[in-house]
């Protein structure tokens, strides 16, 4: 199957290739950044901003590898070999511990400019969040 025969699959290679070029420019302005400044906080963020873009393209490109395999049952792992989930596709439900646990990590995060005072409730935040969420995921109504 070519890429332009499955849009999805296209699509995914494009948005892979976007974030390679994106880590490559990136890359090449951390070079020049770090010969030229001598400033290590934004040379960090070029590489950190590197690493990123090739992980994302990395995981897109290797995710449209695997819809190809799925889609052809001849290959080992393919669509001859998947099995069916019972009951259909899983869901979840709209839920309110993303935002719970958003809300905990900026605590958090805030509480290492302001303080252990703002630290701690966002971690409880934060554990609730993830102990909420991960229950209310367990059960499939």
């Amino acid at each position: 199957m070519k890429d332009d025969e499955d849009p999805e699959r296209a699509g995914m290679r494009v948005e892979a290739r976007m974030y390679l070029v994106i880590a490559a420019f990136l890359a090449v302005a951390f070079v020049i950044y770090l010969l030229a400044s001598y400033e290590w906080a934004g040379t960090v963020l070029l590489l950190v901003g590197a690493v990123m873009g090739v992980f994302m393209g990395g995981y897109l490109e290797r995710q449209a590898r695997l819809r190809t395999d799925a889609a052809v049952p001849d290959r080992p792992g393919g669509a001859g070999e998947q099995e069916a989930v019972e009951g259909g596709e899983y869901l979840p439900h709209a839920s309110i511990w993303p935002f719970g646990l958003g809300v905990g990590a900026l605590l958090m995060a805030n509480g290492l400019a302001l303080g252990l005072w703002a630290v701690l409730p966002g971690a409880a935040l934060t554990a609730g969040s993830v102990w909420g969420f991960a229950r209310q995921s367990k059960r499939r109504d």
